[in-house]
């Protein structure tokens, strides 16, 4: 299948809620071969391995999930919010922020400048799993910059294109004394488009695609001998979501985003390298995440900022179980919960800008705090 049918499949896959399957411990044992921890091939050389199962697998089994939540979440939220800074001034006097408030400026249309903008943002998130089968903790940065033109009144396409860094420390496949890695670096491109439908609703829908590369080191639990190992990943995501806008008395606003995100992600086969005892075969993998997402911002608007508060709600439709050994579980939290705050800057033409700060909460055994922010020029 070519990417471009794989990318159009996925976008029809993302409109479907599917349910999410429980997640729970094993019921028997696994030999140092099970499938169950990424391939086929031998995941310790010492004969008592089955004891250690779980911190044999590779690192990528325990983290995708993690890493699709946060890098391709990331990536989506910075081109939702341009779409919706690029409709600034389309339909009437509204400005938007970089992180996509809508505001209302009383600046004519006319003078927000003309039909193309350019912008950039960036998103930077810590992540920690406090699970001890499955126990990670690390950063995850991504950065796009973007173009996008009005190719009609109230109708906005453009294209962002950006670099992704993952650095997770994961200490279920450790010694006591140094942490396993996993270490990934790659790029993305997305298209997007944009819908003013009114001065306060839009919508905006974006799909992309994602090539990274990702080494690998953990510890057999047995000898102490180091793995190590490369594989490379492709992933796609879509999203869609739906924006209204209400001015409230006394310079308050409210903004409510509902949106849905699917995102599937593909890693090739490889081998790994263990010290002193030989190579370690690993088949490829996939894994998937599917996300409804409901986000509303209170704002207050003073002179040339508007600082918000953030409430957010986030359902997992569709995402993979983590494999565990026998007399192990992790959580399966299918909802969570984001809370944070922010500041536009507003009422000054053509620029838009706007930086924000959140935690998502009430996901047992999982910590993340992500800070984004942006800059959009319109020309």
């Amino acid at each position: 299948m070519t990417k471009t049918l794989k990318l159009a499949a996925f976008t029809a896959m993302g409109v479907v809620v599917m349910a999410g399957a429980p997640q729970t411990a094993q019921a028997d044992p696994y030999s140092c071969s099970d499938a169950t921890y990424g391939g086929s091939g031998t995941y310790s050389q010492a004969p008592n391995c089955e004891a250690n199962n779980t911190a044999n697998q590779s690192s990528t089994v325990a983290t995708s999930t993690t890493v699709l939540r946060s890098a391709s979440t990331q990536t989506a939220g910075m081109v939702s919010g341009r779409v919706s800074s690029a409709l600034s001034g389309v339909s009437g006097n509204v400005n938007v922020a970089a992180n996509g408030f809508n505001a209302s400026t009383g600046i004519p249309a006319g003078n927000m400048g003309g039909k193309m903008g350019v912008w950039a943002s960036g998103s930077w998130s810590d992540v920690e799993d406090d699970n001890d089968a499955t126990a990670f903790d690390g950063n995850i940065t991504t950065g796009l910059a973007g173009v996008d033109y009005e190719v009609r009144p109230g109708v906005v396409l453009g294209l962002a294109a950006g670099y992704e860094d993952i650095d997770i420390d994961t200490e279920f496949n450790g010694t006591d004394t140094e942490d396993g890695n996993i270490d990934g670096e790659g790029w993305t491109v997305a298209p997007y488009l944009g819908v003013s439908f009114s001065d306060r609703v839009k919508m905006d829908l974006s799909a992309g695609y994602s090539d990274v590369e990702y080494d690998l080191v953990r510890f057999d639990p047995n000898t102490g001998n180091r793995i190590t190992g490369s594989t490379d990943g492709e992933r796609y995501f879509v999203s869609a979501g739906l924006s209204s806008t209400y001015d409230l008395q006394n310079n308050w606003s409210v903004m409510t985003r509902g949106s849905a995100f699917y995102a599937h992600e593909e890693k090739d086969a490889f081998t790994e390298t263990e010290e002193g005892a030989g190579t370690i075969d690993q088949e490829s993998t996939d894994n998937e995440l599917g996300q409804l997402l409901l986000d509303t911002r209170f704002a207050y608007d003073y002179q040339m900022v508007q600082p918000y508060v953030l409430v957010g709600l986030e359902y997992d439709f569709a995402k993979d179980d983590t494999p565990v050994a026998a007399g192990q579980s992790v959580s399966d939290d299918d909802f969570g919960a984001k809370l944070g705050a922010g500041i536009n800057l507003i009422n000054v033409g053509n620029v838009t800008a706007g930086i924000e700060a959140y935690t998502v909460e009430f996901r047992e055994d999982y910590d993340e705090f992500t800070v984004n922010g942006g800059l959009r020029v319109k020309f």
